[in-house]
């Protein structure tokens, strides 16, 4: 995206586009892989086994954040700092201590957890739970060098080489699956092998094949012990307080089902509503993605105290990601039996109505990513440990409150309701600290998204009589891998039609700026458009511009 192909965008918005393709395309990649790895669990091992395994790898991602001690959020605060100020050997000396610290730490945690874990098992009224846990307990240490690799290549703003390191694990995770459920079956132990195998591959290729990630010698003494332990490591300790509150509050829902839930019950309730929540998150993919450089981009820009430039980056970067999140947030709301039957299987749409009530809460997660990230850059911590606790503790309370009357729509609407909590903070703390207010793009868009949902929750009655009409499962095999290929191609069409409808609603709204056209202009290009096309989409997208603009 160079030359005559990004004007009228501005050269942090060139730099976050350009960042935001490889990041976009990587975690697309890593999703799509994910989307084959969730369908192939569900159809391939009980909701027993599955469950066992989501329970025993959210109690082990709690053990994880206190093994990071804020190192890769450190990481990514402090690379892009010192680049600003031309301190490089800072930063590599700051990896040399990261490797010391996670590996010293990932390996105390997972003794730690070993030891416990019959402990843990009792809590939760199981008698297997605890060997599950000892089986993925390794997942701390190997969790920790994979997150330093990937991070610290996002810091230095290579983002495609993090999301080569994180797709291969993907890939990695997908394939031993597949191979550990050929030859030896489906089961808790072949899920948990398969996980930790990706991650030991991943880190062996990755150390191999980036040198910029290994142990360096020469710039070892560019960072004082002092300015770690008085700078960083208070910054990065009081991260890891954040982070902790962070999982806790993207855990707590399938702990407290685990806990709170009757145990005959408990263990296929979390495969359900793990299976439910997890498709639901394939929404973070865009925010995520352009987040991914949005952080180095405003670090930088804090680093320099330009407050300006922040603010106008970071409505780019919010209008975006809403803009792309928003249609599929629709449609994983409107159609959420639907898609559950088809992917997973009849014996999941019970997580229906948690997926589209945590859909709803990720979408406001979406409005005040960017605020969050931006606040980050500026290294207030302190607020970003106000905020998470806030979130956190309403979502322990309302899940003590709701799940035991209504399971796990009642575990959805805690999440959702701290989502929102989260996001009404962050929109204050950004206009009192930053001086962000939502532009007034936004709030079209958001109409958009309501309009298009009313829409087709009108039409629902409707939908469903048409899907009635569909022929019944046959006796044979092939015929009802017809039937399934039917069903797909239903909820395609449903799924195009209802992005159509947003995209007529966005424009009628006037939901673009000429920066966004610019934008679609270079990426059509890229891919080799006809001129034609391209002038057309130019024309059309001009109408969802402001007369303002």
């Amino acid at each position: 995206m160079d030359g005559e192909e990004t004007e009228g965008l501005s050269a942090h918005s060139r730099e976050v586009a350009r960042g935001s393709f490889w990041s976009l395309f990587g975690s697309i990649l890593i999703k799509l892989v994910s989307f084959v790895y969730l369908i192939l669990i569900a159809r391939a091992a009980s909701q027993d086994d599955v469950g066992l395994f989501y329970l025993s790898l959210s109690i082990v991602s709690i053990v994880t954040v206190f093994s990071d001690v804020g190192i890769a959020n450190a990481l990514l605060r402090y690379v892009p700092y010192f680049e600003a100020r031309n301190e490089d050997g800072k930063a590599k000396s700051l990896l040399n201590w990261s490797y010391v610290i996670l590996a010293f730490t990932g390996v105390v945690l997972t003794a730690l957890l070993w030891w416990q874990a019959d402990s843990i098992g009792a809590i939760y009224h199981s008698a297997v739970l605890p060997d599950a846990i000892r089986l993925i307990s390794g997942y701390i240490l190997l969790n920790n060098i994979f997150r330093l690799h990937f991070t610290y290549l996002q810091a230095r703003a290579d983002i495609r080489s993090s999301q080569y390191v994180q797709n291969l694990q993907n890939v990695f995770k997908l394939a031993l699956t597949a191979l550990l459920f050929w030859f030896y079956g489906a089961s808790v132990i072949t899920l948990t092998a398969a996980f930790l195998l990706s991650y030991l591959l991943t880190i062996t290729v990755s150390w191999l094949r980036w040198p910029v990630v290994r142990w360096s010698t020469g710039d070892s003494a560019s960072l004082s012990r002092d300015e770690l332990l008085r700078e960083i490591a208070p910054v990065g300790i009081m991260i890891a307080v954040v982070q902790s509150l962070s999982v806790i509050l993207s855990s707590a829902d399938r702990l407290m089902l685990g806990y709170l839930a009757n145990p005959s019950q408990a263990i296929a309730m979390v495969a359900v509503y793990s299976m439910a929540t997890t498709l639901s998150s394939v929404l973070l993919v865009f925010p995520g993605a352009i987040g991914s450089i949005f952080l180095p981009v405003v670090s930088r820009l804090a680093g320099k105290n330009d407050l300006g430039r922040m603010r106008a980056i970071m409505e780019t970067a919010q209008r975006w990601s809403l803009f792309v999140t928003l249609p599929f947030a629709i449609v994983l709301m409107s159609f959420p039996a639907e898609i559950l039957r088809v992917f997973y299987g009849s014996g999941y749409t019970g997580g229906a109505a948690a997926l589209a009530i945590f859909t709803f809460g990720l979408v406001l997660l979406t409005i005040s990513y960017v605020t969050s990230l931006a606040l980050a850059a500026m290294r207030l911590v302190r607020l970003e440990l106000n905020i998470s606790a806030v979130m956190c503790v309403v979502n322990v309370l309302l899940n003590i409150l709701l799940i035991p009357p209504f399971g796990i729509e009642g575990a959805a609407v805690a999440s959702a309701a701290s989502f929102a909590i989260g996001t009404l903070l962050l929109w204050y703390y950004g206009r009192a600290r930053l001086g962000f207010s939502f532009a007034p793009e936004i709030w079209r868009l958001l109409a958009a998204g309501a309009l298009v949902f009313a829409v087709l929750w009108v039409a629902d009655p409707l939908v469903s009589s048409l899907s009635s009409l569909l022929p019944q499962a046959g006796a044979g095999a092939v015929e009802a891998y017809l039937l399934k290929f039917l069903y797909l191609l239903c909820l395609a069409v449903l799924v195009f039609l209802s992005m159509l409808l947003f995209m007529g609603c966005a424009l009628l709204l006037k939901c673009f700026r000429r920066e966004d056209i610019s934008l679609m202009r270079s990426v059509m290009r890229r891919a080799a458009a006809p001129q034609y096309l391209i002038s057309l989409a130019e024309k059309v997208a001009s109408y969802g511009v402001s007369a303002r603009e």
